[in-house]
């Protein structure tokens, strides 16, 4: 919006509710379960510390607009997530499984991912998982280095 590119878990409800306001209006008239939200999944781990909540404050968002609006459905791009492994598809594929167990516990109704080249969350080896976590939930600074 005008103010930039949607950060926090609230500005994401902002700009969604603004536009909820807009579309469920009586001048355009769309139902609110024909609403697809995307609060744009950021790219974590690319050794600035700034982007370390960002797949935080996504699954927060989910939340927020899921309280706000509970007939809209919310989506997602899964491999902006992980671009800072670009080249590294056995990681970057077991962060985007990790990135969604959380994301759906959270209300993600859908997303634009490689579901054929996903592995199972629980079949991606517990050590691995791990640091991955670390990144997604930002539990530790030092969770990009240790993927690396």
């Amino acid at each position: 919006d005008e103010q930039g590119q949607a950060v926090t878990a609230e500005d994401k409800l902002r700009i969604c509710k603004r536009s909820y306001d807009i579309l469920t209006s009586s001048r355009v008239g769309f139902r609110p379960e024909d609403i697809i939200f995307d609060p744009n999944i950021l790219t974590i781990a690319t050794g600035m510390e700034e982007h370390n909540n960002y797949a935080v404050e996504f699954i927060n968002s989910i939340k927020l607009i899921k309280e706000a609006m509970p007939l809209a459905k919310v989506s997602g791009g899964v491999s902006n997530l992980s671009f800072s492994f670009r080249g590294n598809d056995s990681l970057r594929e077991a962060m985007h499984s990790a990135f969604l167990y959380h994301a759906i516990k959270a209300g993600m109704d859908m997303g634009i991912v490689n579901a054929g080249a996903l592995p199972i969350y629980d079949d991606i080896p517990k050590d691995t998982l791990e640091l991955i976590e670390d990144a997604i939930l930002n539990r530790t600074p030092d969770a990009t280095e240790k993927l690396l």
